[in-house]
């Protein structure tokens, strides 16, 4: 697979996941797989996981904290109606941002996985303000790699993702984000050698998380 290996490290994982199949609740609608249930499409996405919304075997469905944008079920992550243990994996994509009590929520994310169920979440931790008041939501939060593992602790495995390094991270909040050729040579700065590879491990746009349960 191409590109940044946070990249390979979400679609390797959403591939296992939609390989195995069973009920997989899309907490958000984050992935944005499919038209009929979200706002926008992920082009990329649905062109590498669009073909599982017709497996026989995979139960796709989506969540959102209210019915605007038509997903299958409203749910509030504070207090989901999926019973303990009955979801076999949870895709939950920048939302805990947005959520005003996320040890709660991930306690809930957590109850709801089978043993041995599977997660695929994203926070962000060095990235803009970006509530938006007219959609109804708010930003409350930034996750270090220490907030998330706190957060997830009552799972049995957890690995974490860094996307971005420091200096990547920081022209993110710049036009200048759009210059492809200079977010090449920042990645490169940012990965490079080993001290920035520590030092941008912590100091990252934000973290793709794997847990199970």
């Amino acid at each position: 697979m191409n590109g940044p290996f946070w990249h390979r490290f979400f679609n390797e994982t959403a591939q296992e996941i939609f390989t195995a199949g069973g009920l997989i609740v899309d907490i958000g609608g984050g992935l944005r797989l499919d038209p009929a249930r979200g706002d926008r499409v992920n082009p990329d996405h649905q062109k590498r996981f669009g073909r599982f919304l017709f497996d026989p075997k995979v139960q796709y469905r989506v969540t959102g904290y209210t019915g605007q944008y038509h997903p299958d079920c409203v749910e509030d992550i504070h207090k989901l109606s999926f019973a303990d243990a009955s979801i076999d994996a949870i895709i939950c994509l920048a939302v805990l941002e947005h959520v005003y009590d996320p040890k709660r929520a991930a306690e809930e994310v957590t109850r709801v996985l089978k043993p041995g169920g599977t997660g695929l979440l994203y926070v962000p931790f060095l990235y803009r303000y970006h509530a938006q008041t007219t959609k109804d939501y708010l930003d409350y939060f930034r996750y270090s790699k220490d907030g998330i593992a706190y957060l997830f602790r009552g799972c049995r495995e957890m690995e974490i993702c860094p996307v971005r390094g420091l200096f990547e991270s920081l022209l993110r909040f710049t036009p200048l984000h759009a210059v492809g050729p200079l977010n090449a040579l920042l990645r490169y700065m940012d990965w490079g050698t080993e001290r920035m590879r520590t030092v941008s491990a912590l100091q990252t746009s934000g973290y793709f998380i794997r847990i199970r349960k």
